[in-house]
C-alpha cells in the first residue's frame, strides 16, 4: 500500500512539473534535461508525504462473502457478542434452628421379592435373611430385639451409611436394608424407575429407628447467596448458565461415643434454563428481573428484559436443611452436633449483544 502511494505521488509531481519544461526566458535553450527534474522530484517527494493525508480502502475477498473494513484516522471496528462470567466466594446468610417432635419413626425393612415372596407383608417370614444394616447401630440392636424375641435367625450385612446398603441391596448382597419406612418408600419409588431387577416389599415395623425414644429430632435450616447482574441501556443480555455449591458439616459435641464425630452434605445446584426456576427438595435457584417501566416480563424468557432496556437480573441461591438427608448417620439427636455452613462457591456466565435504539 505504501509503494502504491510513493506511485501515485511521483505521478502527480511529474505530471506538474511537466508544464513547466520549455524555454522560461524565451533564449532558446534553456530546458531542464532529465537529472535536474529528478532533482527537483526528489526535493519535494519528502515535503509532499509529510504533508498530505490520504484516505485508504481495504477490501479483503473470501469465495462467495466479503468483508469490507473501513479505517480512518486509524480507527476501526465491528460490533458483536461478547460472553461475560462471574464467579467467586461468598458466604451469603445463614441460619440455623434445632427443633422436635414426637414422630411415629417406624424402623422396617425393604425386602427383595426375589430373595422372600411379600406373604403378608410381615418380617417374621425373614428366617436366615442377610440384612444391611450399620455394625453396632442402633438400629441393628432394634432388629435383633425383634428377631430373637421370635426366634428368627438373621445375618447383618455391614455399611457404612445408606449409600452404601442401597448399593448393596442392588446388586444382591444383602436380601433386605433397614431404614425409617418413609426413607424406604422413598428408595421403592427409585428402584422402579431405575430399573432394579425385581419387585420389592416394605414390611411391618421391626422397631423404633430412633433407637427407643418416641422423640424423633430433627432440624431446619437455610443458607441464601443473592447476585446481581445488570443490563445496560442499548444492550440485551441472556443468562446461559448458573451454578452454586455449599457444604453443611456438623460435628458432635455431646454423646460422641456411638455418633459420628463429622457429618456432613453438600448441596449443588446447576441450571442452563432461565425459563423457569430451578429448585429441589433442599434448595435452588431463584430468579428475578426489573426493567425501567416494565412490569410484566413473562414475553422475555431467557432474557434479563426487554432487549435495550436498563434491567437487573437477582438470582437467590438457597440450600435447606432437610432431615432426610442426615439419617444415614443415625443420630440420636441433632442437638449433640454443632453445625456450620461453608462459604458458597458460584458461577454464572451470560452474553450480551448491543441493540441500536432509536428516538
Amino acid at each position: 500500500m505504501r509503494t502504491t502511494t510513493i506511485l501515485i505521488a511521483l505521478t502527480m509531481l511529474t505530471t506538474g512539473l511537466a508544464g513547466c519544461t520549455g524555454d522560461p526566458d524565451g533564449g532558446g535553450n534553456d530546458e531542464f534535461d532529465a537529472e535536474t527534474l529528478q532533482g527537483m522530484i526528489e526535493a519535494g517527494l519528502q515535503d509532499f508525504m509529510n504533508n498530505t493525508t490520504v484516505e485508504i480502502t481495504n477490501v479483503y475477498y473470501t469465495n462467495e462473502t466479503s468483508t469490507t473494513t473501513n479505517n480512518v484516522n486509524g480507527s476501526g471496528g465491528v460490533s458483536a457478542s461478547s460472553l461475560h462470567a462471574l464467579s467467586g466466594t461468598d458466604p451469603g446468610e445463614t441460619s440455623f434452628l434445632i427443633t422436635y417432635s414426637e414422630f411415629d419413626n417406624d424402623l422396617s425393612l425393604i425386602v427383595r421379592s426375589d430373595a422372600y415372596e411379600r406373604g403378608g407383608g410381615s418380617a417374621n417370614q425373614l428366617s436366615n435373611a442377610q440384612i444391611c444394616v450399620g455394625i453396632g447401630s442402633a438400629w441393628e440392636a432394634e432388629i435383633q430385639d425383634y428377631f430373637s424375641s421370635r426366634n428368627i435367625q438373621f445375618t447383618s450385612v455391614p455399611v457404612a451409611d445408606n449409600a452404601e446398603a442401597y448399593a448393596k441391596f442392588w446388586d444382591g448382597s444383602c436380601d433386605a436394608m433397614a431404614g425409617e419406612r418413609g426413607y424406604l418408600e422413598e428408595r421403592q419409588i427409585a428402584l422402579a424407575a431405575d430399573g432394579f431387577c425385581c419387585d420389592t416389599w416394605i414390611t411391618n415395623s421391626v422397631g423404633d429407628a430412633s433407637g427407643g425414644t418416641e422423640d424423633y429430632s430433627t432440624a431446619a435450616g437455610w443458607s441464601v447467596l443473592n447476585l446481581t447482574i445488570t443490563q445496560d441501556y442499548g444492550v440485551t443480555s441472556y443468562l446461559l448458565a448458573a451454578h452454586g455449591e455449599i457444604t453443611l458439616t456438623g460435628t458432635c459435641i455431646a454423646n460422641c461415643t456411638n455418633q459420628s464425630a463429622v457429618i456432613s452434605h453438600n448441596y449443588i445446584f446447576s441450571t442452563e434454563v432461565f425459563a423457569v426456576n430451578y429448585s429441589t427438595s433442599n434448595g435452588g435457584i431463584d430468579f428475578s428481573n426489573s426493567c425501567e417501566g416494565m412490569a410484566n416480563l413473562d414475553s422475555w424468557p431467557g432474557h434479563f428484559g426487554p432487549p435495550g432496556l436498563e434491567c437487573e437480573l437477582d438470582m437467590t441461591m438457597f440450600a435447606s436443611l432437610n432431615a432426610a438427608y442426615w439419617w444415614e448417620y443415625d443420630i440420636t439427636s441433632f442437638d449433640d452436633y454443632e453445625f456450620a455452613w461453608s462459604d458458597w462457591s458460584y458461577y454464572v456466565l451470560w452474553q450480551s449483544t448491543a441493540v441500536t435504539m432509536h428516538e
